[in-house]
């Protein structure tokens, strides 16, 4: 069976038109009056590289796709130098960490985007979002596994809870087909609700430097070596120092 897929363009095109559909965005876009505003929410740790690597996949994509949006990104955690790498890399990037700057980019933002991740992440925060502003969320990228949401792992109001905030979205991508399948037959009606890549499959981020020196300090000649990185499904905490 041939699997369901959607191009990068197709999934920021979605993320436009839902902003546009607010209030907000149609002034933003209709008028031209400024510039139409994404708040990614996004960064859940940065003791895992795949975390790490979501936000600024995501980032290259609306700024390839969507160079007309300005972006802000409401993370949870960005410490270990990923600011300072992030903001390298996107040097006009908001980050908005306070409760005060989190309320300010709920008033001036126009869409929310749930970034990757292993499960809906920010679940509750979409719920806030929704209660508070009324303006419209989408979600890029996420498992949704029986581990995480299935009825044999959480109570049904729980799990009809998740549904409900899924379906409440714009459009839904998840990063793997199974995901996908569990999300439809347990209720997700979102308009759209399909496919789609992890973000951090488009992470441009390189450190040339550190890479070279490495090349020579283990005699590897480039292209001519192969990288094995081990499964860690679930990151070991109990190894990290505290």
């Amino acid at each position: 069976m041939r699997q369901p897929t959607i191009g990068r363009r197709e999934f920021l095109t979605a993320a436009a038109l839902a902003a546009a559909s607010s209030p907000q965005g149609r002034v933003a876009f209709g008028r031209a009056r400024r510039k139409p505003r994404i708040l990614l929410r996004s960064s859940w740790q940065t003791v895992n590289i795949g975390d790490i690597a979501h936000t600024p996949g995501v980032l290259r994509l609306l700024e390839q796709h969507l160079p007309e949006a300005e972006v802000w990104l409401w993370p949870s955690s960005i410490d270990n130098g990923v600011r300072e790498i992030l903001l390298a890399r996107f040097p006009t990037l908001q980050i908005v960490k306070s409760e005060p700057e989190i309320q300010r980019a709920w008033a001036e933002c126009d869409f929310l985007l749930h970034g990757s991740g292993p499960f809906l992440v920010a679940e509750r925060d979409l719920v806030r979002w929704t209660q508070a502003t009324g303006k419209p969320y989408g979600v890029y990228g996420i498992t949704f596994s029986e581990r995480n949401y299935g009825t044999k792992a959480l109570a049904p109001d729980a799990v009809a809870q998740t549904v409900a905030v899924l379906t409440g979205a714009r459009f839904v991508f998840f990063r793997d087909t199974p995901s996908l399948e569990l999300a439809k037959r347990l209720g997700c009606q979102a308009p759209r609700t399909e496919f789609g890549p992890d973000g951090a499959f488009a992470t441009d981020l390189t450190d040339d430097d550190r890479a070279a020196k490495f090349l020579r300090a283990h005699e590897l000649r480039e292209g001519k070596f192969l990288c094995c990185i081990p499964r860690h499904r679930y990151t070991p905490y109990w190894t990290i120092p505290s």
